[in-house]
């Protein structure tokens, strides 16, 4: 009878670990808060929907013009827990192109939406900002149990804009301090 031998050197060899270098390590921190409130967008519940104005295609002849400023806000009321701001994170995602605009799904060419702070003339870069609290929109103090975020919606040229529908959307979360 012939006995088969498989030397021990190549049956292990699937079996040898090699020593792993590393170049550094990454450390998470956040902070999970028993804050909440309830949200309401434009007297409605959570999920909103803001309709931008009408307008020509001869507002937006050229790239980087913007038109159709439209106010809204994010009403926060019964506020509980210990905070005393509160902000919101616009979540980057497939809506959002990487200038930190709101891509349009609708058939008006070189138009995204941009979202910008009530008080400013720069657009919310989404997406491109740090964790930081507030860095994706003003911080707004929580008084009474009560805050009211005050944004601005804007169409926004990527070039000279053709007729047609807008429709974007971005997803948020409230952060609070």
């Amino acid at each position: 009878m012939k006995r088969t031998f498989i030397p021990l050197c190549v049956a292990c060899t699937g079996f040898m670990s090699q020593a792993h270098a590393y170049d550094g390590s990454i450390s998470f921190t956040g902070n999970i808060s028993t804050a909440t409130c309830t949200i309401s967008v434009e007297g409605g519940g959570n999920n909103g929907a803001i309709t931008l104005p009408s307008i020509s295609t001869k507002a937006l002849a050229a790239a980087l013009a913007t038109a159709g400023a439209t106010p809204f806000s994010i009403a926060l009321s019964g506020c509980t827990g210990s905070a005393t701001q509160a902000a919101v994170w616009f979540e980057n995602d497939s809506n959002v192109n990487a200038a930190g605009r709101l891509i349009n799904s609708g058939t008006a060419g070189n138009v995204d939406v941009a979202i910008y702070n009530a008080s400013s003339s720069t657009h919310i870069p989404i997406g491109q900002t740090s964790t930081t609290f507030g860095s994706s929109g003003t911080a707004f103090p929580i008084n009474n149990g009560s805050a009211t975020l005050n944004y601005m919606a804007r169409y926004y040229a990527t070039g000279i804009a053709t007729a047609g529908t807008v429709t974007a959307n971005v997803n948020y979360t409230v952060q609070y301090q």
